[in-house]
């Protein structure tokens, strides 16, 4: 079984849309959904109800809520993905390739073919500078839909309860134990942070990146992302 596990918070229109083409995959593979949510206060709780087992940590971070996902799931391959992220239509069996690429024990994780919902060709370089990231430095974020073995998640102690960087400490540990596994379906992920300034929020995030290699925690980092 696959155990598909998303993290919310207030996305009630976007994980309406991923639940729904979620539900058209090829089954030839069992499947479970999971979403654990962080205290949303729109309707995300009540939609994802509808298709997905739902956990609930108020006031909660990504990496607590991820953690608790996998901790509730029974899947032996791990599936994380971002509520505002979208598989290609064409690609219904990309669980089967999920699975297949599991198969070779020379692969401890892999990822999707990242994309965005806009083809300005800041967002071609963003993802194209991504994906060559993932394959050739170990660091898969949380949009490129990072997968895994329950076996290989384990042995590296899973993902911190941390609010900024969960994705990166994950996959550094992960890059230790084997390569990662580049998949051909590709995953669509939302432009909306970049809309209050795409060069502006693009070096932001580049600052956090060298404020964490600095040493500075991950909740420090947090109040200096989402302020």
């Amino acid at each position: 079984m696959i155990s598909i596990i998303i993290p919310t918070l207030n996305e009630e229109k976007n994980l309406t849309k991923l639940l729904s083409q979620l539900k058209q995959l090829k089954n030839t593979i069992s499947f479970e959904i999971i979403v654990v949510d962080g205290g949303s206060q729109d309707q995300t709780v009540a939609v994802a109800k509808n298709d997905a087992a739902v956990y609930q940590l108020h006031k909660a971070n990504r990496g607590a809520q991820l953690k608790l996902g996998v901790e509730k799931s029974s899947g032996e391959i791990l599936w994380f993905l971002h509520s505002d992220s979208r598989i290609e239509s064409s690609q219904n069996n990309v669980l089967e390739q999920i699975q297949t690429a599991l198969k070779d024990s020379h692969y401890s994780a892999g990822f999707l073919k990242l994309t965005f919902d806009s083809s300005d060709f800041f967002y071609r370089y963003l993802a194209g500078t991504s994906n060559l990231r993932a394959r050739y430095l170990g660091l898969i974020f949380g949009d490129q839909g990072l997968f895994t073995t329950r076996e290989s998640y384990e042995k590296v102690g899973g993902f911190e309860p941390t609010p900024l960087m969960e994705d990166w400490q994950l996959s550094r540990k992960l890059w230790k134990l084997g390569k990662f596994y580049s998949l051909s379906a590709t995953i669509i992920t939302s432009s909306r942070r970049f809309r209050k300034g795409k060069l502006r929020t693009h070096l932001k995030m580049h600052k956090i990146k060298l404020l964490y290699l600095l040493g500075m925690s991950p909740e420090k980092l947090a109040k200096r992302y989402y302020k």
